[in-house]
């Protein structure tokens, strides 16, 4: 971009902001203010209560005489928001410090700064916090009572029930400039719900308590799921000259505090927006979320690598290989050791999108499904897992109206049904993925035995056993997951649709399912009759029958204050169980 001409800069708070960054080492010069005069290195020794300002002059002491004399100087500098130089000014007194030459100035009444808009950004050291909100709005179309789950779409023209739902997300400020910013969001807050292709209102919480509203688009995304971060940087958008004026001033406040922390500099007066007004709010990604299990925390770590990867997927990026198979490997881990604490941990994790975290479960379900007949290689394992985590992803890189209507053309139903392909173009780096198990799970998983299903309509001997599998328990937990008109049904409740329509699922399948993972799976939630306690089913016996619960007190996600788990003799002083939940998470 054209370089901009000087402007001029003249409030003392202002000007106090870009002289603190001349401070550091080999930031400022001084040149005469006379023809054909060069600039020579100068160290400012201090900035006096926005009075004067101390220099030491002892590597440029050929200047002295002429300063002596009261000829003018200008005190020129960089900084991140772009080149500074000062009105002219007078050296006012000399003096020799321990054999240094230190002199001062007057307060310049004003400073013009040069800049090019891609260094016009500040950088937050660490000690600097500034949460940022990213708010999102989704219209949600309401589905029709008692519509089937399997029904093929059908064209309405009147008017759909809908609701809004807000959506936010806290993050964590690494940059600011007139035009954008760099934010940190923890990949366990669910980003893929937030961040989308849609305009955000982004707003930047200061610690003073001074909040700042924009608009802006995300324009690109990096994952570190080592630190389990999303690094997002934004564009503002129809930035008006207001905002820019304050955009300006929160740039200039972020270096004045940045150059304060930095090296000698924390003597220095702090900016007042830094300046914490109430130590109880506390706005920023490092709150973190608490979990009830430890198994729940293993897997949590793994549905933020996967949240992260739909957002990624969102901007067009691939399939991360190396990513996809260290979390392939770790989820397969949690597995393991525990089973049946990675299903209840299911239950715990609801922050993601549902695409995620219907893949986890889908993930976890087949492999553990798949190994209770043989034992299988490691590397076909991994695999399934792998294609679990990722077989609804697609779904995400699809416009959000696809599946917020409650019913669809038919144009809109085959547009839905390319959510696989589009998936699958983008795995191409995942060499060490079987081609068969891909093919198998993620391509045939929407497939049915009648032919009725997609994308390819296969049918019967078409679907080989792989296919049959998972279609069994891709369609279990969708039904287990709740819909914009209904919360997630029973088990049981799932098992009699299936078992009505065995001319689309294989119903050796279906009686397999049911026996490993029994009418009452781990992972329900159940009411006793006994003062109508809730509790949440997390142990079966070698017969499927409840071996343990933990007791709860309210209906709503597992969390960390879960009682302790009950069974054997308390468990039986529990009585009867009055009914299974449905749940709207």
């Amino acid at each position: 971009m054209k370089e901009e001409e000087y402007s001029p800069v003249s409030s003392k708070m202002e000007v106090s902001a870009l002289l603190e960054t001349m401070t550091q080492p080999g930031a400022a010069q001084i040149r005469l203010n006379i023809a054909d005069s060069k600039a020579f290195p100068v160290v400012l020794l201090d900035l006096i209560d926005e009075e004067s300002v101390e220099y030491d002059l002892t590597a440029i002491r050929e200047l002295a005489p002429k300063l002596r004399r009261g000829v003018e100087f200008l005190l020129l500098g960089q900084s991140h928001a772009g080149m500074i130089r000062s009105t002219p000014m007078k050296m006012t007194e000399f003096s020799d410090k321990d054999g240094r030459l230190v002199s001062k100035s007057k307060w310049p009444e004003g400073l013009d700064l040069r800049q090019r808009r891609a260094a016009f950004r500040a950088h937050l050291r660490i000690g600097m916090d500034v949460g940022v909100r990213l708010r999102a709005e989704e219209v949600v179309k309401q589905r029709k009572k008692g519509e089937s789950e399997e029904a093929p779409p059908v064209d309405v023209n009147a008017e759909e029930p809908s609701e809004t739902r807000k959506m936010e997300l806290i993050g964590d400020l690494k940059d600011l400039s007139a035009t954008g910013a760099l934010v940190d969001f923890f990949a366990q807050d669910g980003a893929s719900r937030v961040i989308n292709h849609m305009r955000s209102e982004l707003e930047l919480c200061f610690p003073d308590g001074t909040i700042f509203p924009i608009v802006a688009d995300v324009r690109h995304i990096k994952t570190d799921p080592d630190r389990q971060v999303l690094t997002v940087g934004f564009e503002f958008s129809s930035v008006s000259k207001a905002d820019e004026k304050q955009l300006w001033a929160f740039v200039r406040e972020i270096e004045r505090e940045a150059s304060r922390n930095a090296g000698e500099g924390s003597s220095k007066t702090p900016s007042p927006l830094f300046e914490v007004k109430d130590e109880s709010i506390s706005l920023g990604r490092r709150q973190g979320h608490k979990y009830p299990t430890p198994i729940a925390r293993r897997l949590a770590r793994v549905a933020g690598y996967l949240d992260s990867q739909m957002v990624a997927l969102r901007q067009g990026q691939k399939i991360n290989s190396s990513q996809l198979s260290a979390n392939s490997d770790r989820l397969l881990d949690i597995i393991k050791d525990d089973r049946e604490g990675a299903l209840f941990a299911l239950r715990c994790i609801h922050r993601e999108s549902a695409w995620v975290i219907h893949g986890l479960s889908v993930a976890i379900r087949a492999v553990d499904l798949a190994q209770s007949g043989a034992r299988l290689p490691r590397e076909l394992e991994k695999a399934i897992v792998a294609c679990g985590m990722l077989h609804d992803l697609g779904k995400g890189m699809l416009p959000g109206s696809l599946w917020r209507a409650s019913t669809l053309s038919r144009d809109s139903y085959l547009r839905m049904q390319s959510h696989v392909a589009l998936l699958v173009n983008q795995m191409d780096q995942c060499k060490w993925l079987a081609p068969a198990v891909v093919q198998g799970f993620v391509e045939r998983i929407n497939e049915r035995l009648d032919g009725s299903g997609y994308p390819l309509g296969l049918k019967g001997d078409d679907l080989g056993q792989l296919s049959r599998m998972v279609a069994v328990v891709d369609a279990v937990d969708a039904m287990c997951r709740p819909r914009a008109d209904r919360p997630g049904q029973t088990t049981e409740t799932a098992y009699r649709y299936l078992l009505a329509n065995t001319t689309q699922f294989d119903y050796a399948w279906i009686e397999r399912y049911i026996r490993h993972f029994g009418m009452i799976a781990v992972g329900s939630l159940v009411r006793y009759k006994l003062n109508d306690q809730l509790a949440w089913v997390t142990g079966l016996d070698e017969n499927r029958h409840i071996r343990q619960v933990v007791l709860t007190s309210h209906d709503g996600p597992p969390d960390n204050e879960l009682g302790n788990p009950v069974e054997g003799k308390a468990l039986l002083e529990l009585g009867e169980i009055k009914e299974v939940l449905e749940t709207d998470f």
